[in-house]
């Protein structure tokens, strides 16, 4: 209920005016974080700071990085967002865990919506399969509607793109050490993989309503993929 109530505040904030935007993380903060790494000053006390000041929920990451089509619009820090997904990412020196945790906690309730999260969506699949101890360990300790959330976004599906593989490689790897998570991510992964389509949150332009889909001719199935349980 809080998370709901907070992302109406956040509309009611967003549309009464694009042109006073509202960001809820520090950008100021977070592009000098971002610039200190990019020279090549790469500690653990910048890597830190660029950490502390990324966005943790899914509401901040949108808020701050959002693309809006109105010529009043500033986009810079919409443009700066693969380049900052990609530092969060290449993070080496933070605290293996504490990294984990600001990823898994900013995946859960993303949406697959454009907005860089596309992008995002590549990097934390690569880095699940990279980490899969280290996020399952994280994930089994949240509330099982949370775990959910997440294994959605990250099997959900609108742009081109192959998870089948993917999903494979971390079921097979993990169907006995953490049966449980493959259970959750195997259901996320039968109604979200090529299964569901975003709304467009804001469907408004100009006072005309319209609708973003992506549409396939196609549709795979996975409903009789694995005998959850075998072998």
């Amino acid at each position: 209920m809080k998370r709901f109530l907070s992302f109406l505040l956040f509309v009611a904030l967003f549309v009464s005016s694009v042109s006073a935007q509202y960001f809820p993380v520090d950008t100021a903060r977070l592009n000098s974080a971002y610039r200190e790494l990019i020279s090549g000053n790469r500690t653990l006390e910048t890597e830190t700071e660029f950490l502390k000041a990324y966005p943790t929920t899914w509401l901040e990451f949108y808020m701050t990085y959002s693309y809006v089509d109105d010529e009043n619009y500033d986009y810079s820090m919409c443009k700066m967002c693969c380049e900052h997904i990609t530092t969060l990412f290449s993070l080496s020196k933070v605290n293996d865990t504490v990294l984990c945790k600001k990823i898994v906690d900013l995946t859960v309730g993303m949406k697959e919506v454009g907005e860089c999260t596309s992008f995002f969506q590549d990097n934390l699949v690569g880095y699940i399969l990279g980490n899969d101890k280290l996020v399952l360990d994280y994930l089994s300790k949240l509330k099982k509607g949370y775990q959910m959330e997440f294994w959605q976004f990250c099997w959900s599906t609108v742009t081109e793109c192959d998870r089948v593989e993917n999903f494979k490689e971390l079921y097979a790897r993990n169907k006995k050490r953490y049966p449980e998570q493959m259970k959750m991510s195997l259901i996320a992964f039968q109604y979200f993989y090529d299964g569901i389509n975003y709304p467009e949150l804001f469907p408004y332009k100009n006072g005309v309503y319209y609708r973003k889909f992506v549409n396939r001719d196609y549709k795979d199935t996975f409903d009789d993929y694995i005998d959850y349980g075998g072998e």
